[in-house]
Protein backbone atom coordinates (compact mmCIF):
# COMPACT_ATOMS: atom_id res chain seq x y z
CA UNK A 1 0.00 0.00 0.00
CA UNK A 2 1.37 3.43 -0.96
CA UNK A 3 1.72 6.17 1.62
CA UNK A 4 1.17 9.62 0.11
CA UNK A 5 2.08 11.97 2.94
CA UNK A 6 4.19 9.81 5.28
CA UNK A 7 7.76 8.54 4.83
CA UNK A 8 8.92 5.00 5.61
CA UNK A 9 10.95 5.09 8.83
CA UNK A 10 12.88 2.69 11.04
CA UNK A 11 12.35 2.88 14.81
CA UNK A 12 14.83 4.35 17.27
CA UNK A 13 16.61 1.70 19.36
CA UNK A 14 17.85 1.56 22.96
CA UNK A 15 21.19 0.69 24.55
CA UNK A 16 21.52 -1.75 27.48
CA UNK A 17 22.18 -0.27 30.92
CA UNK A 18 22.12 -1.03 34.62
CA UNK A 19 19.08 0.46 36.43
CA UNK A 20 19.40 3.95 37.93
CA UNK A 21 17.43 6.90 39.33
CA UNK A 22 17.44 10.26 37.53
CA UNK A 23 15.32 13.37 37.20
CA UNK A 24 16.50 13.68 33.58
CA UNK A 25 14.73 10.49 32.46
CA UNK A 26 11.26 9.02 32.38
CA UNK A 27 10.82 5.28 32.97
CA UNK A 28 8.31 2.99 31.25
CA UNK A 29 7.70 -0.75 30.86
CA UNK A 30 9.71 -2.59 28.23
CA UNK A 31 6.87 -4.36 26.46
CA UNK A 32 7.55 -7.93 25.33
CA UNK A 33 6.04 -7.94 21.86
CA UNK A 34 6.66 -6.94 18.24
CA UNK A 35 8.12 -3.48 17.76
CA UNK A 36 5.97 -1.67 15.23
CA UNK A 37 5.44 1.70 13.58
CA UNK A 38 1.83 2.37 12.63
CA UNK A 39 1.02 4.66 9.73
CA UNK A 40 -2.38 6.37 9.86
CA UNK A 41 -3.46 8.12 6.70
CA UNK A 42 -6.57 8.45 4.50
CA UNK A 43 -8.74 6.30 6.82
CA UNK A 44 -6.17 3.51 6.64
CA UNK A 45 -3.95 1.76 9.19
CA UNK A 46 -0.67 0.18 8.10
CA UNK A 47 1.49 -1.78 10.56
CA UNK A 48 5.20 -2.07 9.79
CA UNK A 49 7.81 -4.08 11.69
CA UNK A 50 11.16 -2.60 12.66
CA UNK A 51 12.50 -3.85 9.32
CA UNK A 52 9.67 -2.39 7.28
CA UNK A 53 7.64 -5.57 6.76
CA UNK A 54 3.88 -5.08 6.56
CA UNK A 55 2.26 -6.84 9.55
CA UNK A 56 -1.27 -5.63 8.84
CA UNK A 57 -2.48 -9.03 7.59
CA UNK A 58 -1.28 -10.87 10.69
CA UNK A 59 -3.17 -8.57 13.06
CA UNK A 60 -6.52 -7.66 11.46
CA UNK A 61 -7.97 -6.58 14.82
CA UNK A 62 -5.68 -3.53 14.60
CA UNK A 63 -6.91 -2.47 11.15
CA UNK A 64 -9.17 0.23 12.63
CA UNK A 65 -6.60 2.10 14.73
CA UNK A 66 -7.02 5.15 12.48
CA UNK A 67 -10.45 5.55 14.08
CA UNK A 68 -8.84 5.85 17.54
CA UNK A 69 -6.17 8.44 16.73
CA UNK A 70 -6.74 12.14 16.08
CA UNK A 71 -4.51 14.60 14.19
CA UNK A 72 -3.73 12.52 11.11
CA UNK A 73 -1.70 11.77 9.02
CA UNK A 74 0.34 10.31 11.86
CA UNK A 75 3.09 7.81 12.65
CA UNK A 76 3.12 6.15 16.07
CA UNK A 77 5.89 4.02 17.54
CA UNK A 78 5.07 1.19 19.93
CA UNK A 79 4.67 -2.54 20.48
CA UNK A 80 2.09 -5.06 19.37
CA UNK A 81 1.49 -7.35 22.35
CA UNK A 82 -0.67 -10.32 23.23
CA UNK A 83 -1.57 -10.59 26.91
CA UNK A 84 -1.74 -13.72 29.01
CA UNK A 85 -3.01 -13.30 32.57
CA UNK A 86 -2.58 -9.56 32.15
CA UNK A 87 1.07 -9.75 31.07
CA UNK A 88 2.68 -9.66 27.62
CA UNK A 89 3.34 -13.16 26.24
CA UNK A 90 6.11 -13.30 23.63
CA UNK A 91 5.36 -16.92 22.79
CA UNK A 92 1.74 -16.07 21.97
CA UNK A 93 2.53 -13.10 19.77
CA UNK A 94 5.25 -15.16 18.12
CA UNK A 95 2.62 -17.79 17.29
CA UNK A 96 0.39 -15.05 15.88
CA UNK A 97 3.22 -13.59 13.84
CA UNK A 98 4.01 -16.78 11.96
CA UNK A 99 0.44 -17.41 10.75
CA UNK A 100 -0.38 -16.86 7.07
CA UNK A 101 -3.70 -18.62 6.54
CA UNK A 102 -6.64 -16.18 6.95
CA UNK A 103 -8.81 -18.78 8.68
CA UNK A 104 -6.14 -19.57 11.28
CA UNK A 105 -5.44 -15.86 11.72
CA UNK A 106 -9.14 -15.27 12.37
CA UNK A 107 -9.23 -18.04 14.96
CA UNK A 108 -6.08 -16.73 16.66
CA UNK A 109 -7.51 -13.22 16.65
CA UNK A 110 -10.43 -14.46 18.73
CA UNK A 111 -8.33 -16.58 21.10
CA UNK A 112 -5.30 -14.28 21.54
CA UNK A 113 -6.27 -10.74 20.49
CA UNK A 114 -3.42 -8.29 20.01
CA UNK A 115 -3.31 -4.72 21.23
CA UNK A 116 -1.05 -1.86 20.20
CA UNK A 117 0.77 0.05 22.96
CA UNK A 118 2.17 3.31 21.55
CA UNK A 119 4.93 5.11 23.42
CA UNK A 120 5.90 7.79 20.90
CA UNK A 121 4.51 9.85 18.03
CA UNK A 122 6.76 10.86 15.13
CA UNK A 123 4.36 12.56 12.74
CA UNK A 124 1.30 14.44 13.96
CA UNK A 125 -1.24 16.13 11.68
CA UNK A 126 1.12 15.39 8.81
CA UNK A 127 4.05 17.24 10.43
CA UNK A 128 7.41 15.77 11.41
CA UNK A 129 7.74 16.29 15.18
CA UNK A 130 10.77 14.05 15.78
CA UNK A 131 12.95 17.03 16.70
CA UNK A 132 10.62 18.08 19.50
CA UNK A 133 11.57 16.86 22.98
CA UNK A 134 10.31 13.51 24.22
CA UNK A 135 8.26 15.32 26.87
CA UNK A 136 6.45 17.31 24.16
CA UNK A 137 5.94 14.23 21.98
CA UNK A 138 4.45 12.36 24.94
CA UNK A 139 1.98 15.20 25.42
CA UNK A 140 1.03 15.08 21.72
CA UNK A 141 0.60 11.32 21.97
CA UNK A 142 -1.79 11.62 24.92
CA UNK A 143 -3.79 14.27 23.05
CA UNK A 144 -4.01 12.15 19.90
CA UNK A 145 -4.86 8.63 21.11
CA UNK A 146 -8.28 7.55 22.32
CA UNK A 147 -7.54 4.52 24.48
CA UNK A 148 -9.72 1.47 23.85
CA UNK A 149 -9.67 -2.31 23.44
CA UNK A 150 -7.13 -2.25 20.61
CA UNK A 151 -4.86 0.63 21.64
CA UNK A 152 -3.56 1.80 25.04
CA UNK A 153 -0.80 4.38 25.48
CA UNK A 154 2.22 3.35 27.52
CA UNK A 155 2.37 5.04 30.91
CA UNK A 156 5.56 6.16 32.65
CA UNK A 157 6.97 7.50 35.91
CA UNK A 158 9.64 10.08 36.68
CA UNK A 159 12.78 9.96 38.82
CA UNK A 160 12.48 6.52 40.48
CA UNK A 161 13.95 4.08 37.98
CA UNK A 162 15.28 1.64 40.57
CA UNK A 163 11.95 1.15 42.34
CA UNK A 164 10.12 0.92 39.05
CA UNK A 165 12.52 -1.70 37.73
CA UNK A 166 12.19 -3.74 40.94
CA UNK A 167 8.40 -3.59 40.67
CA UNK A 168 8.50 -4.75 37.03
CA UNK A 169 10.80 -7.66 37.90
CA UNK A 170 8.47 -8.66 40.75
CA UNK A 171 5.55 -8.68 38.30
CA UNK A 172 7.44 -10.89 35.86
CA UNK A 173 7.75 -8.20 33.19
CA UNK A 174 10.64 -8.05 30.74
CA UNK A 175 12.18 -4.84 32.03
CA UNK A 176 12.19 -1.05 31.82
CA UNK A 177 13.24 1.57 29.27
CA UNK A 178 14.66 4.87 30.54
CA UNK A 179 14.31 7.76 28.10
CA UNK A 180 15.89 11.18 28.38
CA UNK A 181 13.08 13.69 28.74
CA UNK A 182 14.64 16.34 26.49
CA UNK A 183 15.82 13.91 23.77
CA UNK A 184 14.80 14.02 20.11
CA UNK A 185 13.77 10.95 18.10
CA UNK A 186 16.53 9.42 15.97
CA UNK A 187 14.91 7.03 13.44
CA UNK A 188 16.89 3.90 12.67
CA UNK A 189 19.60 4.69 15.24
CA UNK A 190 20.58 3.07 18.53
CA UNK A 191 21.05 5.86 21.04
CA UNK A 192 22.09 6.23 24.67
CA UNK A 193 19.17 8.64 25.07
CA UNK A 194 17.13 5.44 25.46
CA UNK A 195 18.46 2.89 27.96
CA UNK A 196 16.93 -0.54 28.60
CA UNK A 197 17.09 -2.39 31.92
CA UNK A 198 16.64 -6.16 31.86
CA UNK A 199 16.80 -8.59 34.75
CA UNK A 200 18.14 -11.10 32.24
CA UNK A 201 20.04 -10.35 29.09
CA UNK A 202 18.61 -11.13 25.70
CA UNK A 203 20.12 -11.68 22.28
CA UNK A 204 18.86 -12.46 18.80
CA UNK A 205 21.16 -15.00 17.12
CA UNK A 206 21.27 -17.04 13.93
CA UNK A 207 20.45 -20.76 14.01
CA UNK A 208 23.39 -22.35 12.19
CA UNK A 209 22.73 -25.98 13.04
CA UNK A 210 21.21 -28.39 15.51
CA UNK A 211 22.16 -31.44 17.54
CA UNK A 212 19.99 -34.51 18.09
CA UNK A 213 18.88 -35.12 21.64
CA UNK A 214 19.28 -38.01 24.02
CA UNK A 215 16.74 -39.97 26.04
CA UNK A 216 14.30 -40.07 23.15
CA UNK A 217 14.33 -36.35 22.42
CA UNK A 218 14.84 -35.88 18.70
CA UNK A 219 16.01 -32.28 19.06
CA UNK A 220 18.64 -31.66 21.68
CA UNK A 221 19.88 -28.14 21.04
CA UNK A 222 20.27 -25.36 18.52
CA UNK A 223 23.74 -24.21 17.44
CA UNK A 224 23.91 -20.41 17.46
CA UNK A 225 26.05 -17.75 15.86
CA UNK A 226 26.31 -13.97 15.58
CA UNK A 227 27.93 -11.77 12.96
CA UNK A 228 31.32 -10.25 13.72
CA UNK A 229 33.33 -8.42 11.06
CA UNK A 230 30.99 -9.78 8.41
CA UNK A 231 31.16 -13.47 9.30
CA UNK A 232 29.25 -15.78 11.61
CA UNK A 233 30.99 -16.63 14.89
CA UNK A 234 29.94 -19.46 17.22
CA UNK A 235 28.16 -18.37 20.41
CA UNK A 236 27.25 -21.74 21.88
CA UNK A 237 24.02 -23.68 21.85
CA UNK A 238 20.62 -23.58 23.54
CA UNK A 239 18.68 -26.66 24.58
CA UNK A 240 16.00 -25.41 26.99
CA UNK A 241 12.88 -23.30 26.73
CA UNK A 242 11.12 -25.23 23.95
CA UNK A 243 7.54 -26.40 24.19
CA UNK A 244 6.63 -29.86 22.91
CA UNK A 245 5.06 -28.31 19.83
CA UNK A 246 8.19 -26.25 19.16
CA UNK A 247 10.41 -29.33 19.29
CA UNK A 248 8.47 -30.85 16.40
CA UNK A 249 8.04 -27.65 14.39
CA UNK A 250 11.69 -26.65 14.71
CA UNK A 251 12.99 -30.07 13.78
CA UNK A 252 10.73 -30.24 10.74
CA UNK A 253 11.84 -26.80 9.56
CA UNK A 254 15.54 -27.36 10.20
CA UNK A 255 15.62 -30.61 8.27
CA UNK A 256 14.54 -28.67 5.18
CA UNK A 257 17.48 -26.28 5.65
CA UNK A 258 20.27 -28.84 6.09
CA UNK A 259 23.50 -28.10 4.22
CA UNK A 260 26.86 -29.81 3.79
CA UNK A 261 28.98 -26.67 3.98
CA UNK A 262 29.48 -25.33 7.50
CA UNK A 263 28.20 -21.74 7.92
CA UNK A 264 30.57 -21.17 10.87
CA UNK A 265 33.37 -22.84 12.81
CA UNK A 266 32.36 -24.77 15.92
CA UNK A 267 34.60 -26.38 18.55
CA UNK A 268 35.91 -29.76 17.50
CA UNK A 269 34.02 -31.57 20.25
CA UNK A 270 30.72 -30.08 18.99
CA UNK A 271 31.29 -30.54 15.27
CA UNK A 272 30.80 -34.32 15.34
CA UNK A 273 27.25 -34.02 16.72
CA UNK A 274 26.17 -30.93 14.76
CA UNK A 275 23.95 -31.02 11.69
CA UNK A 276 24.47 -27.72 9.89
CA UNK A 277 21.68 -25.70 8.29
CA UNK A 278 21.40 -22.69 6.03
CA UNK A 279 21.70 -19.66 8.38
CA UNK A 280 18.33 -18.10 7.57
CA UNK A 281 16.43 -18.40 10.86
CA UNK A 282 16.81 -16.07 13.85
CA UNK A 283 15.87 -16.97 17.40
CA UNK A 284 15.69 -14.95 20.59
CA UNK A 285 17.44 -16.27 23.70
CA UNK A 286 17.81 -15.14 27.28
CA UNK A 287 21.13 -15.66 29.07
CA UNK A 288 23.07 -14.55 32.14
CA UNK A 289 26.41 -13.57 30.62
CA UNK A 290 29.06 -14.89 28.23
CA UNK A 291 32.21 -16.90 28.84
CA UNK A 292 35.68 -15.72 27.93
CA UNK A 293 35.28 -17.52 24.58
CA UNK A 294 32.06 -15.63 23.89
CA UNK A 295 29.69 -18.55 24.57
CA UNK A 296 26.33 -17.82 26.19
CA UNK A 297 25.97 -18.93 29.82
CA UNK A 298 22.66 -20.54 30.79
CA UNK A 299 20.78 -19.60 27.60
CA UNK A 300 17.03 -20.18 27.33
CA UNK A 301 15.19 -20.28 24.02
CA UNK A 302 12.38 -17.71 23.71
CA UNK A 303 11.17 -18.07 20.15
CA UNK A 304 11.80 -17.50 16.47
CA UNK A 305 12.17 -13.89 15.34
CA UNK A 306 10.35 -13.87 12.02
CA UNK A 307 10.65 -10.08 11.88
CA UNK A 308 14.45 -9.92 11.98
CA UNK A 309 16.93 -10.78 9.20
CA UNK A 310 20.05 -12.83 10.11
CA UNK A 311 22.41 -10.04 9.03
CA UNK A 312 21.22 -7.88 11.94
CA UNK A 313 22.27 -10.46 14.55
CA UNK A 314 25.54 -9.22 15.97
CA UNK A 315 28.00 -11.27 18.01
CA UNK A 316 27.19 -10.77 21.71
CA UNK A 317 29.99 -9.23 23.74
CA UNK A 318 29.46 -8.35 27.39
Amino acid sequence: MTLVNLPHLRPMLAVSSEPFDSSDYLFEIKWDGYRCLIYLEDNTTILRSRNGFDLSGQFPELAGLHKEVKQQPAILDGEIVVLKNGKPSFSRIQSRGRLKDPIRIGRARAEDPAIFIPFDILYCAGKNIMELTLKTRKERLEESVVNGEAIVTSQYILNEGLKFFAACVEQGLEGVVAKKIDSIYLPGRRSSSWLKFRHTREADLVICGYQPGVSGRRLGSLVLGGYKDGRLVYQGKVGTGFSEQEYEALLDGLRKLEVVQEPLLVPREEKRRTIFVRPSLVCSVEYLTTTGEGYLRHPVYRGIRWDKPPEECQFVEN
